[in-house]
Parts: structure tokens; C-alpha cells; sequence
């Protein structure tokens, strides 16, 4: 539901609010691993006197979902420092503005315990519903620490002077002593709230059977007023379209096509691939009305 037409059902208590950015259809947020971590380090960062918990997330590429705890203002007043920071940042690096609005979120209240498990499976097979990689094994997202017998340490942030501090996690926010990191990436364990969460599913079993659930998607998406569905990832189509660049046009690159070309490109890919004009609009930077007409 659009921010605009949500009616807080907690009135004003603490809830659980399931927030997700909307699909940006010709950009990216995140590009690399330096972007992504940015991004994750924001979400703790950004924790401290929020009296917000992180329940779950995942960061994709051209959006991202949080599973908040809190009053609703306050889990709204979180998310938007949280897309703030990140706007800036991809700003900076690439040039971008305009990107990841307070207002552009979707917003679904969660009402009841069957609708807090499938929230966080929904959540945690976002990489796994792109075909980019397993919910276990994706890097940008909470599903590390859920059921995971042997969540690994790093390496304290207390130990490290407080100018390198700044210079690590590219920041002037204080960070929490207590917290710890790999590679300047902060580590889920130390600001997912997922032991509570945890405990509101019957056992590990329960938790993978809902994870793997083919149907999850449509039941959850139907809350969130959600139509979309990705077959291939962003990457898997990049590898696509080089080898028909490469093999049918004859061309090393996009910017070899002439603008003929690039439309037929276009329509081979949406064909094959199954691709939409949304992900083949970021991918070609062909308009999506264009491409609305041609597929």
C-alpha cells in the first residue's frame, strides 16, 4: 500500500511495518560491493536512537525491503534517513539524483503471526525470485543469522580508533562499540533483532519450508498490491545480451548499436528471456514507453 492511502492499525503503539522502496526501472542503487555495503553499514549506523529495530532486509539492486519494528512514525522517520544517505551516496559516486523518495514506499502493516513468518521469507527470497543466488548464500540480506548454528564474529569496532572508524565505514555517525564488522561490512548478528523474530516461527523446519514455498510470492504480493515478477536477474541478462551483441550483431558493446539495432536487441531479448520492459529499460537505457510498444 502507497504511503499516502496507509492507515496506521497500531495507532500510534509499537508495530511491525513491512517497508519497500519501489523498482526504479532505469537505475540502479547498488553496483558493486563497495555500494552494497555502504547501504547495509547505513542500516545500523542509522539504528542508534531511532528505538527502531531492524527485524529483516534485503538490499537489490534497484530496490529494497525492511521489515521494521516500532512506532509507525518512528520506523518512517528510520527508512527515510536510511534512503537519505544512500541518495546522497549514489549521487556522489555516479551521478545520479532523484533517486529513492520518502515517498515512493510501499507500506504493509503486520497484523499476526503467520503474516510475520511469510513477511521475512518474502524478504529473504528476493535474491533467490531474481535468480541472482540463494537466500543463505546472498550477501545484502538479514537471512544469515536466522537458524544459523554457526554465525561467524569479526572484529570489534571498539578496538579501532575512532578516526579510522570514519575513514572504514565512511561516516561521522558514531558507531556503536559493540558492533563488529568483516572487510568494513557490519555484521548482521550485531543490529538484526532476529532472535526475537526467530522464535515466532514453530522451528527451523518451518522456517525453510515457508522459504521455499513457491507460492509465497503471490501471497504476499497480494498484501503489497504487487504485481511484478523477475525470471532472469540483472546479470544473467547483461550475459545474454553481450553474447547477442556479440554473436548476432557483431558488435563488442551497446554503444556499437545504432538505435535500429538497440530496438531489435531489445525485442530478441524481451522474446527469449522473457525479459519486461521495466528491467530491460535499466539494463538498455531504452525509454520503457518505447519498449511498451515494441514487446
Amino acid at each position: 500500500m502507497k504511503r499516502t492511502d496507509f492507515k496506521d492499525p497500531f495507532k500510534g503503539h509499537c508495530g511491525y511495518y513491512h517497508l519497500s522502496s519501489h523498482h526504479l526501472e532505469t537505475q540502479r542503487i547498488f553496483r558493486n560491493d563497495s555500494d552494497y555495503i555502504f547501504g547495509v553499514n547505513s542500516l545500523a549506523l542509522l539504528l542508534s536512537g531511532s528505538q527502531v529495530q531492524v527485524i529483516a532486509y534485503c538490499l537489490m539492486d534497484n530496490h529494497l525491503h525492511l521489515l521494521l519494528a516500532g512506532e509507525y512514525e518512528r520506523c518512517l522517520g528510520y527508512y527515510g534517513k536510511v534512503l537519505h544517505r544512500i541518495a546522497q551516496y549514489v549521487k556522489i559516486n555516479y551521478g545520479v539524483s532523484g533517486i529513492l523518495r520518502k515517498e515512493d514506499v510501499d507500506i504493509v502493516a503486520v497484523l499476526t503471526g503467520q503474516q510475520m513468518k511469510e513477511e521475512i521469507c518474502y524478504i529473504h527470497r528476493n535474491p533467490y525470485k531474481a535468480r541472482i543466488d540463494s537466500p543463505l548464500a546472498y550477501r545484502w540480506s538479514s537471512a544469515d543469522v536466522y537458524f544459523n548454528s554457526s554465525i561467524s564474529t569479526g572484529v570489534q569496532v571498539k578496538t579501532i580508533p575512532i578516526k579510522d572508524r570514519k575513514v572504514l565505514f565512511k561516516t561521522h555517525i558514531p558507531v556503536n562499540d559493540e558492533y563488529e564488522h568483516r572487510d568494513g561490512k557490519i555484521l548482521n548478528a550485531s543490529f538484526v533483532a532476529y532472535k526475537e523474530a526467530s522464535e515466532r516461527f514453530r522451528d527451523s523446519v518451518e522456517y525453510f519450508d515457508i522459504l521455499r514455498k513457491y507460492s509465497l510470492e503471490a501471497e504476499v504480493e497480494s498484501k503489497h498490491g504487487i504485481e511484478e515478477s523477475i525470471v532472469f536477474s540483472d546479470s544473467e541478462l547483461q550475459e545474454k545480451i553481450a553474447e547477442i551483441c556479440k554473436y548476432e550483431f557483431h558488435s563488442d558493446s551497446l554503444g556499437g548499436l545504432d538505435r535500429k539495432s538497440l530496438l531489435r536487441l531489445a525485442r530478441t531479448v524481451g522474446l527469449r528471456f522473457g525479459a519486461r520492459p521495466k528491467q530491460l529499460s535499466r539494463l538498455l537505457g531504452i525509454d520503457k514507453d518505447v519498449l511498451d510498444r515494441i514487446l
